[in-house]
């Protein structure tokens, strides 16, 4: 009697599962979200020609930098004309080394400028291509590490 009463149940227990298995995914195949990899762009050199952010009007601040050194994200930018850098709401600003306020003019102080922004391709950029990259993306963290001496 167990003998024939065991494939039964055993076949009784497999039906929920096959009922309750899951279908293919409906959302599979529309991802919405594939777009370049975000880097971390990290600038040296003279930073000069400071403008906060003002909160009151929403007007976005502006630095410049001389870069004179880089990551390798931002190497076409090492010797090129001065950049000029958004300053968003979320930009970190430090002065280290006794330094009251980021210098006004050319040359400036010694600094860094951190910015994430969309990764390019390093063996078809151009300097036009990192600078624009750059240009909408308002940066990270500024340092600055007071005049050279």
């Amino acid at each position: 009697m167990i003998k024939k009463l065991l494939p039964l149940a055993i076949a009784a227990l497999m039906i929920p599962s096959v009922a309750l298995a899951k279908g293919p995914n409906p959302n599979a195949g529309t991802h919405t979200n594939h777009g370049k990899a975000k880097v971390m762009y990290k600038l040296k050199g003279m930073i000069y020609a400071y403008t906060a952010y003002d909160s009151s009007t929403n007007t976005p601040g502006s630095l410049t930098i001389a870069v004179s050194h880089s990551n390798r994200h931002g190497k076409l930018l090492v010797g090129e004309p001065p950049l000029t850098v958004t300053i968003g709401p979320n930009t970190k600003v430090l002065l280290t080394n006794g330094v009251a306020s980021i210098a006004a003019a050319a040359p400036g102080d010694n600094g860094m400028v951190k910015i994430r922004a969309s990764r390019l391709a390093f063996k078809s950029a151009t300097v036009a291509d990192v600078q624009n990259a750059l240009m909408n993306q308002p940066a990270q963290q500024v340092i600055d590490w007071g005049p050279s001496s």
